[in-house]
């Protein structure tokens, strides 16, 4: 016989009790706290359903503003919410039918999803960014949203975006304008590269001709000032972006008007130096450097994961790579793309032994290009920094140099096949990132930092005489000198001289190029019959009268342009069908009155 103690008893009666008790007890629970669950189940959702709301407003902004595509820790955490709000839903329509008997199970399932609604809703809120930026603005988010920002408010009129060379400031403001481009925000948009010397009548001309209109040479500034600001009156709304501003300038001596919450327009400028920004009364907006782990995340992007699966220990060389590109996307971009494709570690040494001397960054990239590449890439230094450049005559460049890179012309085949090489040269200068695309698609241009470094790569037995956007109003001494009558290439655009004098007028006959483009005050040049190997000849917006003597001499002249030359009073008749060698399309555009011959195509 068992006997049971007090104390047994008192033990067993608890176990037995527990046993019977505990599977009810929670089922119970729920049943008699049913509305309270069910109270914080509606608050959760509530609360979740704002939190995607808000994640999915910032997810649409930044990439409406910023570009790329969102993170896949979003995309999951949005998937997730989507599931959880369906099951969450799902109860609900439940309780609704208010069925007694199902009331322990609903509320149990209330405070499942509860639980998890308040979990995600927590973590919703901590994502360091929603958004995977473009490769050419990864690290600057923060400088974009707070340029838009600035645009949307009344009260900021003008931006000043500045930040050292090669940090970004062009490529962010590009992503800025295109993404305006497809809103209706403003009635215009404006953009102007200013550069190192500001030239009151020149930014006058480019934003008459953004806006379709002509200014008159003969006008004053005064005078063209008033019509710039009539006619920026009648568009209404606008946007002015002034790229790369060296020195600060009046707005009024251009016609710009001030911008204002009244008439709903907006000025960026971009600048390297921050006192341009405080002289001209801007927002200031500075573009910092990359962090470690965004320059990383540039240069693995465009130089490509496989170098380091290849070669596991490539990585140490690599990082040092990255950090002596000092967290310039610009040097970043060049140093990655130029080493795409490298696996050996000592070509990986040797570009790190030559980053450390700085200027040699740029020609890491250079040293890359092919030689025909090589020297169509120099043909570009001929144009001022910052300048737009037609690709075509980039184009036409590399075509005039093949004979001088082949063994023969036989191996130039047909035009159009020679032309589609030429673009794809051109392409790969691009993808250098040693040119730059603009917002025109047919232009593009070559930064100031990288033109510097072209012309001291120009080898001292090409001859080139380069003095490009001087704003010179006398021909420099050089021109006189012995040494001139080897020149091969001669540029002076952009300059205010008037007039050439023979005695300082290029004579080389192994002149190839003679470049007086948009020398807006040159009206005399002297006879050209000595250049007889001239081949390309540049007089677009000059104030010539007459085209200049010794014309029918340059039997090798393959492009020429005469355009937008007002002054222009006569072509004599015949001179143009007898240059025999002409072959650039459109290079003539003058007036058809007073017996002016007009040619389109050749």
């Amino acid at each position: 016989m068992v006997v049971v103690t007090p104390v047994t008893r008192s033990i067993l009666a608890k176990v037995v009790k527990g046993a019977i008790v505990r599977p009810f007890s929670r089922p119970l629970n729920y049943h008699i706290n049913f509305n309270k669950y069910m109270r914080e189940f509606e608050v959760a959702k509530e609360e979740l359903l704002a939190r995607k709301a808000d994640i999915e407003a910032q997810l649409q902004e930044q990439l409406r503003y910023v570009g790329g595509r969102s993170t896949s820790e979003v995309e999951i955490w949005l998937r997730t919410v989507r599931d959880v709000i369906n099951d969450a839903q799902h109860v609900a329509n439940e309780a609704e039918k208010g069925k007694y008997l199902l009331r322990s199970n609903v509320g149990k399932h209330f405070v499942q999803i509860t639980l998890k609604m308040k979990e995600l809703c927590a973590k919703g809120g901590l994502f360091d960014s929603l958004v995977v930026a473009s490769t050419d603005i990864v690290g600057h988010f923060r400088v974009i949203e707070e340029i838009n920002k600035y645009l949307i408010e009344q009260e900021v009129g003008m931006v000043g975006v500045w930040g050292v060379g090669g940090i970004g400031k062009t490529t962010i403001m590009n992503h800025v304008y295109d993404k305006l481009q497809e809103e209706t925000k403003f009635s215009k948009m404006i953009w102007i590269t200013v550069s190192q010397s500001p030239d009151i009548r020149k930014l006058q001309k480019d934003i008459a001709h953004t806006m379709s209109n002509d200014l008159s040479d003969d006008e004053t500034t005064i005078e063209r000032a008033a019509k710039i600001r009539e006619d920026l009156r009648r568009t209404g709304s606008y946007l002015i972006i002034l790229d790369d501003v060296w020195q600060g300038f009046s707005l009024e001596d251009v016609g710009i008007p001030v911008p204002s919450a009244d008439n709903g327009c907006k000025i960026v400028l971009t600048t390297r130096e921050r006192k341009v920004v405080q002289k001209m009364g801007c927002k200031e907006v500075k573009v910092a450097r990359l962090s470690e782990d965004e320059a990383s995340q540039l240069f693995l992007s465009q130089v490509g994961e496989d170098v380091l699966s290849a070669d596991p220990t490539m990585r140490p060389i690599m990082k040092d790579v990255v950090e002596r590109c000092y967290g310039l996307p610009l040097t970043i971009v060049t140093v990655a793309i130029a080493m795409k494709g490298v696996h050996d570690p000592l070509r990986w040494r040797n570009a790190l032994n030559r980053l450390k001397k700085r200027r040699d960054v740029l020609k890491i990239s250079y040293d890359h290009l092919e030689k025909p590449d090589k020297s169509c890439f120099l043909h570009s230094a001929l144009y001022p920094g910052d300048y737009g450049i037609p690709k075509e005559e980039i184009i036409e460049y590399w075509i005039e140099g093949l004979p001088d890179e082949m063994e023969s012309r036989e191996e130039m085949n047909s035009r159009e096949e020679t032309k589609s090489k030429g673009n794809a040269c051109l392409e790969r200068i691009l993808d250098s990132s040693l040119l730059q695309g603009t917002n025109g698609k047919n232009i593009v241009m070559m930064r100031e930092i990288v033109r510097g470094m072209a012309l001291s790569l120009i080898p001292k037995d090409r001859r080139f005489f380069v003095k490009a956007g001087m704003k010179l109003n006398e021909l420099p001494n050089e021109l006189e000198l012995e040494e001139a009558v080897d020149m091969e290439k001669v540029s002076l655009m952009e300059n205010f001289i008037s007039k050439i004098p023979p005695k300082m007028s290029p004579k080389s006959k192994k002149l190839t190029t003679l470049l007086l483009s948009e020398c807006e005050n040159l009206e005399e040049l002297p006879s050209l019959s000595k250049l007889v190997d001239l081949k390309k000849l540049n007089l677009e917006k000059t104030r010539i009268k007459e085209v200049p003597q010794g014309m029918e001499c340059l039997v090798k002249l393959w492009y020429l342009n005469l355009r937008f030359i007002s002054c222009l009073e006569e072509i004599p008749r015949g001179l143009l069908p007898n240059l025999q060698g002409l072959q650039h399309s459109n290079t003539v555009e003058t007036r058809g009155d007073n017996g002016i011959e007009q040619v389109g195509n050749f």
